[in-house]
């Protein structure tokens, strides 16, 4: 039997809206729709904006372990790659849906490897999608870089790494994950001159949530869909 495709799928930021017209014609045609979810999570995010396309596949979710334990994460990455396998080998078009893009911090990125080792000869598009952080800039209105700047993509969710970012003049720097460091960060950041802070969490959504005010950042409950942007001057 013939192998299936598979397409890696950015799906964006979380707003229906926000998916590229490529991403929404793979999503409504293919036959199995892979969505994700943590372990500890209710509802998931990739799933909805999936749905909102009333797509003619089976939508599944894989759990995604956010264990601390390497051998735990692996684990759940082997069984979710070997569930994709499943199926390409039954000889099903398959889409993974992730947010934002889908080779830029995703988790669609540690099963790729695992079904192209598997499969050598399975077929795969990538389809990219819009970033957090491009969605951030946009929503705020503000310039992420421009001329000679210099961009960096950080991400940062251990507290304990928060004395070891650098913020060089002339730059913006994007620090992802920082739902369990955030009050590290800003208190590194309330030592570093000349710097315009930029926070965002669930960007795009309806309870999208923007502050430039470290005060009213730290009083901000955990959100693991969340950022900082921090320029430098």
């Amino acid at each position: 039997m013939k192998l299936g495709n598979l397409y890696g799928v950015g799906i964006g930021p979380g707003d229906p809206r926000y998916l590229t017209l490529r991403a929404a014609e793979v999503l409504r045609s293919v036959d199995v729709i892979f969505t994700v979810i943590s372990a500890h999570a209710t509802d998931s995010v990739s799933r909805s904006v999936v749905e909102s396309l009333s797509p003619r596949g089976e939508i599944r979710q894989l759990v995604f372990s956010m264990s601390r334990r390497t051998a735990e994460r692996q684990a759940q990455v082997e069984a979710n790659a070997a569930a994709i396998l499943d199926e390409l080998r039954a000889g099903r078009n398959c889409a993974f849906a992730t947010l934002g893009d889908a080779m830029t911090y995703s988790t669609f990125g540690y099963v790729l490897p695992l079904l192209r080792a598997r499969l050598p000869e399975l077929a795969v598009e990538i389809v990219p999608g819009i970033t957090s952080f491009v969605t951030i800039a946009a929503r705020a209105g503000t310039v992420l870089v421009e001329n000679g700047q210099e961009l960096r993509v950080i991400p940062s969710f251990r507290p304990e790494m928060a004395e070891e970012i650098t913020f060089p003049p002339g730059s913006t720097t994007v620090l992802l994950k920082t739902y369990r460091s955030r009050k590290a960060l800003l208190d590194r950041l309330a030592r570093e001159e000349q710097v315009d802070i930029l926070y965002g969490e669930h960007l795009a959504m309806p309870d999208e949530v923007i502050l430039r005010d470290a005060a009213a950042i730290e009083q901000r409950p955990e959100a693991y869909l969340s950022l900082i942007m921090v320029k430098k001057q």
